[in-house]
């Protein structure tokens, strides 16, 4: 059994991807809490982590145990800690750090399971409280026990390994993924990325879509560095092109794109409310100018009260709306399309 840890709202598009990759290997999926799905896998588990939707996956284990103390007894904690050693020699090179997430990972009894792990499995306490090799302990929902989640990789697979260079507000590669993934496209296509930031989103694009041409355009000179360095590193440097530009006010040709992306300003990190008054309304604007018929513009926000307000002045309407939590924040990801076809 394992279970795939996702950004609440975006459990549909890891399921879909499940299916899509792994076909009838998997089977079923259960959806858990908001953020966590369920499935049974009929292959080897390393290749789960050739999934993009997912923040983590962990393989479960039950104990027939009544609560977490009896971890500490002979026969569980060698099973626990034989289970620990297998999941560390399936990494490509050896934890240096363990880290445990439970309620009550401060009681005492948790505090000595952890040392104790530590000491045997000779690793050092996580500062983060994950660290590379990582365990949940759960009570189980239906039945008596106890479950350990053993998180498949060193590092979640939402922190992905292009990621050399970071912007404040930077987008969570798994959001970006979910972007690229709600309208299908043509093979032979333009992708405009405005509002590019550290270019995650036209990374993801390109891991799918071998045949589109790339646009990044941003007007800050640090996103445009950040993300040539990351394009640069995920091999994909020769695919995307990158333009300093006002994303308000291209130089590109009228009727350009096929299809665009933009990760708006928040107001939080970049931005504010006052400018993203002034900004919403313009790329709207830009982005009806550039796009051909049929284009799809891919925005996610949290500033939704404006986009809707800019919307009712705009071409564009939103044909599809889905509410995530990223970070305590809960942007939309909107799918607009023009009022009318572009002939």
């Amino acid at each position: 059994m394992f279970e795939a840890e996702i950004i609440p709202g975006l459990e549909s598009f890891a399921i879909d991807e499940l299916h899509s990759k792994f076909g009838a290997n998997v089977a079923p999926v259960n959806r858990l809490r908001a953020g966590f799905i369920r499935f049974h896998f009929r292959d080897r588990a390393q290749l789960l982590h050739a999934l993009r939707s997912v923040i983590a996956v962990y393989q479960v284990h039950s104990f027939a145990i009544p609560r977490p103390k009896a971890f500490l007894g002979h026969e569980h904690f060698v099973r626990l800690t034989n289970i620990l050693s297998g999941a560390a020699r399936s990494f490509p090179r050896p934890p240096r750090t363990l880290g445990i997430g439970t309620a009550g990972a401060r009681s005492s009894v948790m505090r000595r399971l952890l040392q104790e792990l530590l000491d045997n499995l000779n690793l050092e306490a996580a500062d983060d409280g994950k660290g590379e090799l990582f365990v949940r302990l759960l009570p189980k929902r239906e039945t008596a026990g106890w479950e350990l989640l053993v998180r498949l990789s060193l590092r979640p697979l939402s922190a992905r390994e292009y990621r050399v260079a970071n912007m404040p507000g930077s987008l969570n590669a798994t959001a970006a993924y979910a972007m690229t993934q709600v309208e299908a496209l043509k093979n032979e296509a333009t992708v405009v990325n405005l509002c590019s930031g550290a270019s995650t989103i036209l990374i993801e694009h390109a891991l799918i879509q071998s045949q589109n041409q790339l646009l990044a355009i941003d007007c800050n000179d640090a996103a445009l560095i950040a993300g040539e360095r990351n394009a640069s590193a995920s091999g994909l440097g020769h695919r995307i092109r990158h333009l300093q530009a006002d994303v308000g006010r291209t130089p590109l040709p009228s009727h350009t794109a096929d299809r665009l992306y933009a990760d708006l300003p928040f107001g939080h990190h970049i931005g504010s409310h006052e400018t993203n008054r002034r900004l919403y309304p313009a790329i709207l604007q830009e982005a009806d100018r550039l796009a051909r018929s049929n284009a799809a513009f891919i925005i996610l926000t949290h500033e939704v009260k404006l986009l809707r307000r800019c919307l009712q002045q705009s071409p564009w309407k939103a044909t599809r709306e889905t509410r995530i939590n990223l970070r305590g924040l809960h942007p939309r990801l909107f799918v607009l399309r023009r009022n009318s076809t572009r002939i």
